[in-house]
């Protein structure tokens, strides 16, 4: 803290209540009065601040997770999008409606394949 011990202006107010999970059955649950605030990070990656927020620590304190993050959301979608390879498509015709669609697997003839639009109505009287 600065300024003689005064909260920055970007801490929040109230303290968030972390409910951490019991690890075994017979275990009381335990609920936490932590107060997190907002921490300003600079991204290892691009250079620039993010910042980490309460509720985000709340949520990393609930997961177990250690550390805090070191790159800004941005170049963490970028880092797993490249270790991604691309997905191909396949265009098919709708076997109900005739209409095109695009789909992710390689269409067997044996087996109907339906766009989004026809697929949602079959699914619908199941549920």
């Amino acid at each position: 803290m600065r300024d003689g011990g005064q909260n920055p202006p970007w801490a929040i107010k109230n303290p968030i209540k972390v409910r951490t999970k019991p690890m075994y059955e017979n275990e009381e649950k335990v609920v936490e009065a932590v107060e997190f605030q907002d921490e300003t990070i600079v991204c290892k990656d691009c250079g620039n601040e993010f910042v980490f927020t309460a509720g985000e620590q709340a949520f990393y304190k609930e997961k177990g997770f250690m550390n805090k993050p070191k790159a800004c959301k941005a170049c963490r979608d970028a880092k797993k999008n490249a270790q991604r390879e691309p997905r191909e498509y396949f265009t098919v015709t709708c076997s109900e409606c005739g209409g095109e669609a695009k789909v992710t697997f390689q269409p067997s003839e044996d087996r109907p394949v339906y766009c989004s639009a026809c697929f949602a109505k079959r699914r619908q009287p199941r549920d």
